[in-house]
């Protein structure tokens, strides 16, 4: 099920790609939609609310049609907007969801003006295990998949108990297809690429003061791919930090230029401050790029030791110094560069989205069979 908007390009998808085991219903047309004509983040909350409530009508109406086996809620992907699915009369399944992560107090400073705001919503995510809707959404759930351990620790504060961590990211075949080797053999400057939208949360700064740390004299060049609001500012902050000359503001980049900017970069710089998972981390990784990134949140779980260099995430000062030490340390040594890039490529595998889809059905299959699992969802849903 899924809002009527998005018929057209789902359609001309499933025109390339039939699936006859898929079906899809959709639900309220746009010109139904009495917000249509509405946008800023609260209304989109309030969208979503009422767009809840038609899912909620629609599914009784085609379960008494067909009675189905299991229901599973994917969006809206935060604990913050529990669904009203798990009323129906037959085992729920939630998620992948995140929403618990907060960006640290002590690096509040990175996200400029827009501080204040975060920190109004880090409030808000303390308290949000104590609503009474996400507790009764999360005692009729027989599994619940999470993005990040806060959000599997916040999930657990408020009584879950069936929590299964899975990203909500993925890789496509194509991408962990082997790369084409390098024709090259001039000698070329070590390339560290940074990717994500230019927004406070993302905290580009963190990357960029690192950066500025490396030494001239090893010739690495810092690329960053994406647009937004704060590109100007941190055009102006590279200035500042006297390395205009070796960073590159590349803008936002289709898709198949993105892919051949994976494979000729050397390193992956991951910053950011408040992410659920990051799905660039899952490219960079099937492309066989080492990450430096925070260990913290989705990167943190997700990104596996020998595959990158986690930072730890206390002092902002140390981050900094910890984040140009490991793009110094894989600079001056190729064959760990290369190990950790196996390393990446061989952990990818396990995030394909067929992997993933071969997972959720294992995972269904165990809700459908046990006994156990079933009885607690029954004995919960009365």
């Amino acid at each position: 099920m899924t809002n009527a908007r998005f018929k057209e390009p789902i359609e001309q998808q499933l025109a390339l790609t039939p699936n006859h085991k898929l079906h899809f219903i959709w639900v309220l047309p746009p010109e139904l939609d009495p917000m249509r004509k509405i946008f800023s983040e609260r209304s989109l909350r309030l969208r979503y609310i009422f767009w809840q409530r038609v899912v909620l009508r629609e599914a009784s109406r085609q379960h008494r049609l067909h009675q189905f086996d299991l229901v599973h809620h994917l969006s809206w992907g935060t604990i913050s907007a529990p669904p009203l699915l798990w009323r129906l009369p037959i085992p729920f399944v939630w998620g992948p969801v995140g929403g618990a992560q907060v960006t640290p107090r002590s690096y509040l400073r990175y996200l400029g003006p827009a501080w204040r705001r975060e920190l109004m919503r880090t409030l808000r995510v303390k308290l949000v295990t104590r609503m009474p809707g996400l507790r009764r959404t999360i005692r009729n759930c027989a599994l619940i998949l999470s993005t990040n351990p806060e959000t599997t620790r916040a999930l657990q504060a408020a009584g879950a108990r069936h929590v299964r961590f899975h990203p909500n990211i993925g890789v496509t075949e194509d991408l962990l297809a082997p790369a084409p080797p390098r024709q090259t053999t001039e000698p070329r400057e070590p390339t560290i690429l940074w990717a994500g939208r230019l927004i406070p949360i993302k905290a580009l700064p963190l990357a960029l003061e690192a950066f500025s740390q490396i030494e001239p004299g090893l010739r690495a060049r810092l690329r960053i791919l994406g647009d937004g609001p704060l590109k100007a500012d941190m055009e102006k902050l590279a200035h500042k930090l006297g390395m205009s000359d070796r960073v590159d503001f590349l803008g936002a980049v289709p898709w198949v230029e993105m892919k051949r900017h994976y494979q000729e970069a050397d390193i992956f710089l991951f910053t950011s401050l408040r992410d659920s998972s990051g799905a660039v981390l899952a490219e960079a990784l099937a492309s066989g790029l080492p990450i430096i990134t925070l260990n913290h949140q989705g990167a943190g779980a997700i990104v596996p030791a020998e595959a990158g260099v986690k930072v730890e995430v206390k002092d902002p000062d140390e981050t900094v110094r910890a984040l140009a030490e490991g793009m110094r340390r894989l600079i001056t040594h190729p064959e760990l560069c290369k190990a950790m890039s196996n390393a990446a490529r061989a952990h990818a595998q396990s995030m394909s989205w067929v992997r993933h889809a071969e997972t959720m059905s294992e995972w269904y299959e165990q809700i459908l069979t046990s006994p156990e699992v079933r009885e607690e969802y029954a004995y919960a849903a009365v």
